[in-house]
């Protein structure tokens, strides 16, 4: 590692490996094997303001840190402390190490909690956003599994549009995201992909209810209830009816596919879902799915998307694996 600031030249501080022993167990010390001596003893000498604190906290010689803190102002041609009576002081360059100091020991903890993730692959936290409509069914009976499973993986689940998932997952906010349609940005990448058919959506009692399918010129002039057009659904639905030269009956918009749903099971309004996505009330018969029979609405399908660029966790690329085999496992 090199870098410049102020004439201080920092090359490799950090490489030294060091197994050293605790001063009360006599056991060795992770938190000691990869960061260099000097480093540590700097640290000390900052915090205890006097080589002397130092060497009692760490219970070493005095002559061993000031050693350490001589082989750094050597190396580096600058002065480290102002040294004075009332004890030692950081200096413009002191500060800059220190700094540097303090942010390599806070990566190295990032790193050691994901090493030990490694452990058992039975840890961590992963945090998924997701459109609405898988959540009735497909990321709800998910996380039961994964909770039944891997107790020890946390999983926050937030429910946006699938424009908001693709900014939060490009933007680092989760670890992954599942979309409606394909990834909508090139700086991420589809890890698996699972159909879901569009399907209108109606009550028992609605006139459309028996059909077993029908057509895209079947619904001019249908009164419905639809996503508001940030939704992946609403886009391929208005694609759908502008290439049939079909308009509907628009009464409302919504941002709530649970709005959706109760609406379209209690008043004669349609709308369009996933089967997923309505699994409740198709169970309990509030609801009846037709399927659409348009290759656009039939070949719809929600992918799971990652940052190209991110470095995944042990317990985020184990979710997603997991993620990936539920996936391929669904059914239409």
């Amino acid at each position: 590692m090199n870098f410049d600031a102020n004439g201080l030249k920092i090359r490799s501080l950090c490489t030294t490996c060091l197994i050293s022993k605790h001063p009360l167990t006599g056991r060795t010390g992770p938190e000691h094997m990869i960061e260099s001596t000097a480093i540590r003893y700097f640290r000390e000498v900052t915090v205890r303001g006097s080589i002397k604190r130092a060497a009692e906290s760490l219970r070493i010689a005095p002559s061993a840190i000031s050693r350490q803190v001589q082989g750094l102002e050597d190396e580096l041609s600058v002065k480290l402390f102002e040294r004075g009576a009332r004890g030692m002081n950081l200096t413009n360059a002191g500060h800059l190490l220190y700094r540097y100091a303090q942010e390599s020991l806070t990566k190295l903890d990032r790193v050691r909690a994901q090493v030990e993730e490694f452990d058992s692959l039975q840890r961590g936290h992963v945090k998924l956003a997701t459109v609405e409509g898988l959540l009735a069914s497909f990321v709800s009976d998910f996380v039961v599994d994964l909770s039944r499973d891997y107790p020890g993986i946390s999983i926050a689940v937030t429910t946006v549009g699938s424009r908001g998932v693709a900014e939060m997952v490009g933007r680092h906010e989760v670890d992954l995201g599942l979309v409606f349609g394909r990834a909508p940005r090139r700086d991420l990448i589809e890890l698996a992909r699972m159909r879901q058919s569009l399907c209108l959506m109606v009550a028992p009692q609605h006139s459309m209810a028996g059909k077993d399918h029908c057509s895209i010129k079947d619904l001019a002039g249908l009164r419905v209830i639809l996503p508001d057009p940030s939704f992946g659904i609403r886009q391929e639905i208005d694609r759908a009816c502008a290439k049939a030269n079909i308009e509907l009956d628009i009464y409302s918009e919504t941002n709530s596919i649970a709005f959706l749903r109760t609406m379209a099971a209690k008043t004669g309004l349609g709308t369009f879902l996933p089967r997923n996505a309505a699994m409740p009330e198709l169970v309990a018969g509030t609801l009846v799915a037709i399927p659409m029979r348009d290759k656009r609405l039939e070949a719809t399908q929600v992918t799971l998307v990652q940052l190209a660029a991110r470095n995944t966790t042990p317990s985020s690329l184990r979710v997603a694996e997991l993620l990936v085999d539920r996936m391929k496992q669904q059914t239409d």
